[in-house]
């Protein structure tokens, strides 16, 4: 068979993502005090640094369990993961452009324009040719209430996805934060958005090979987020944990189903 020279590249590709998702995702998420202390941000809303962890872990997990798939099952993951860096250079030039931009907004701004390069290449140019896609069957095969699932959580990722990402802090300061942290919000609003079109794009195209890679990332993302919202509630947090804890653990329970059953 035919071997893409692309291959490769395509493969350091996914084990830079994977790597740097992990580093990203579990750092905010685990210590995020810690990690705001080292990065100079307020590290006032805790809460809202675990959250924007737990949508960026998503992605690190998603591509490792499809890193030797073939390119059919990985094209919404990838195509999630080009929204989100491209929205992430947004949140970066908004950031330098304001003039509050850490040394790590300009880190983050240069993995950003390479990863979204570089998704936005094989997004383009597929490596297609390396797979043999004859008889593959077409026709959709979600479970209604899968695909019923997915609806809801490609509607609550976009809402919170450009809620965090539009308005930033005015957003967290609505919810009762301190709204601090513009860049922390954005770029988890980033990782969001770009769930939220990963989730569409499965609504179109309902066949369970490409949606098991998104259930996967959504299970990481929504059963983190739930933790979260746990930790947030004992600790006297608002009001809007209770409603992220119930509609995360929704997602949660459905995707860990949805996984288990094949998408039946």
């Amino acid at each position: 068979m035919h071997v893409d020279p692309r291959e490769r590249y395509f493969r350091g590709l996914l084990l830079v993502l994977i790597a740097a998702g992990g580093f990203f995702g579990l750092a905010p998420l685990v210590l995020p005090t810690q990690f705001a202390d080292v990065s100079g941000f307020s590290g006032q809303d805790v809460f809202m640094y675990r959250l924007a962890g737990a949508a960026t872990f998503g992605y690190a997990v998603g591509l490792a369990a499809g890193f030797r798939s073939e390119w059919r099952v990985l094209r919404i993951p990838i195509a999630a993961t080009f929204v989100f860096n491209a929205a992430s250079i947004g949140a970066c030039l908004v950031a330098i452009v304001g003039g509050v931009a850490q040394p790590v907004v300009f880190l983050i701004l240069a993995a950003s324009v390479l990863f979204t390069a570089g998704t936005g290449y094989f997004l383009a140019r597929p490596l297609i040719s390396v797979y043999d896609h004859a008889g593959v069957d077409r026709s959709p095969d979600l479970a209604p209430w899968v695909t019923a699932l997915f609806a809801i959580g490609t509607v609550a990722a976009l809402f919170f996805g450009l809620a965090a990402l539009i308005p930033a802090g005015d957003f967290g300061s609505f919810v009762g934060y301190s709204g601090l942290d513009d860049f922390v919000y954005r770029q988890g609003g980033a990782a969001t958005l770009g769930a939220a079109v990963g989730g569409a794009m499965v609504l179109m195209s309902r066949k369970w090979e490409s949606a098991r890679i998104p259930a996967q990332m959504a299970l990481t993302f929504n059963g983190l987020s739930v933790v979260a919202a746990v930790i947030e509630i004992t600790s006297g947090g608002q009001p809007i944990a209770w409603l992220i804890l119930v509609a995360a653990g929704l997602v949660t329970v459905g995707s860990a189903a949805a996984i288990a059953r094949g998408g039946r």
